[in-house]
């Protein structure tokens, strides 16, 4: 095996933080942001459709703490991690994102070229997303005087990786995190791992660093009877189907949020070996961070109206008796801890990422990402 090259020095300290984004500071020293939000159904039948699952039903826990009775699990994790990406589209059966996020880096494979070309996948709405195996396989240029090769050989080459992609050196596997941010930016987000048939190496991987759950407390399990008929043209002797729904009634629901802004903080985004690595390290992080106060502020906002989650979970930000929305609350753990403070959603949901004030660059422009990849396509095997 070669020798092991020195990784680069570490960037100068990272000066991202505090970050003012949408009438919301993220103060210096800030680990992780909560956000949480009441909710209510809009309907006002207190009757929830929670989420459920084959041979369980609905999840419930007694509370540790014993202060909320029985926990419902309403929206999971991972539902709300599909949720929080969809609220970036402009056309979901597509991926494109919507213009507010002109010009952030994301993949799209087609097949064909042209008029004749058909959409396959992006790596907005693949559940691997850059990760994708069927992306792995699709090749494109990724350079202005680069070959067409495959993204899989393209992490290989950039990571220098064995050509089995089973081995590389330990000390480059930081370098995957600004390869991912050139390539699609939500995934430093949402998390990734890459496993597929052309690279099997496992330490290219990263945990979510926005999670977000929406969970009903003090709640009581509600038996509701439904009924199947059989309709069509043909007869069956069954007739019909007498069965029981699961739902719940809590006596609160709340949307919970968190932003690892530590394990974002700790990422190298910079490109190794570049003089401007500590600006851009700094640039690239406080693009993330309003990437996901952006994602949290524009989910709250389709709350403020009503969201249906399910046919019988349709849910809204709480009012108060004049019919106010109550704000959210957002509090930040690490650095000057402060009192849980309002959350303005409304006003960070309207941000965008392109052209700032004036003419100004905005957080995409300052991040200094690789040009013409929002989307970079690439071409689907035949």
């Amino acid at each position: 095996m070669p020798k092991c090259p020195r990784f680069p020095d570490p960037p100068a300290p990272v000066t991202a933080l505090p970050l003012k984004f949408g009438g919301f500071t993220v103060p210096a020293g800030c680990r992780r942001i909560f956000i949480t939000a009441e909710l209510e159904p809009s309907s006002g039948d207190p009757r929830i459709q929670p989420t459920g699952f084959p041979d369980l039903g609905p999840v419930l826990y007694a509370d540790p703490a014993e202060k909320h009775g029985l926990i419902c699990l309403i929206e999971s994790e991972a539902s709300m991690a599909n949720r929080l990406e969809e609220v970036c589209l402009d056309n979901k059966y597509e991926g494109t994102l919507k213009p507010a996020l002109a010009g952030l880096p994301y993949l799209r494979a087609q097949a064909g070229t042209g008029a004749n070309a058909v959409f396959k996948t992006a790596s907005t709405v693949d559940g691997h997303r850059f990760a994708s195996d069927f992306l792995a396989k699709c090749k494109a240029s990724f350079g202005p005087n680069a070959v067409e090769v495959t993204l899989a050989e393209h992490v290989k080459t950039s990571l220098g990786m064995a050509t089995d992609g089973k081995t590389m050196h330990i000390a480059r596997v930081p370098e995957v995190f600004p390869l991912v941010l050139g390539l699609d930016a939500m995934s430093l987000i949402h998390g990734f791992q890459v496993s597929n048939e052309q690279i099997s190496f496992v330490g290219l991987r990263l945990p979510r660093a926005l999670t977000a759950s929406i969970v009903g407390l003090n709640c009581q399990r509600v038996t509701v009877p439904g009924i199947k008929f059989n309709v069509g043209q043909v007869e069956s002797e069954s007739g019909q189907a007498i069965f029981q729904k699961p739902r719940i009634t809590a006596r609160r629901i709340e949307a919970r949020f968190s932003i690892d802004a530590g394990l974002l903080s700790s990422l190298r985004l910079d490109t190794p070996g570049n003089a401007d690595a500590p600006a851009h390290q700094a640039a690239r992080l406080k693009l993330l961070l309003a990437l996901a106060l952006w994602k949290v502020a524009s989910f709250l906002d389709l709350l403020s109206v009503e969201l249906s989650l399910r046919t019988e979970c349709k849910l809204r930000l709480k009012r108060d008796d004049k019919g106010d929305v109550a704000p959210p609350k957002a509090a930040c753990e690490g650095g000057p801890i402060a009192d849980a403070s309002d959350f303005p959603f409304a006003l960070i949901a309207k941000e965008t990422f392109g052209d700032g004030e004036n003419g100004a660059p905005g957080l995409i422009q300052n991040a200094h990402l690789p040009a013409n990849r929002s989307p970079l396509t690439l071409q689907f095997p035949s």
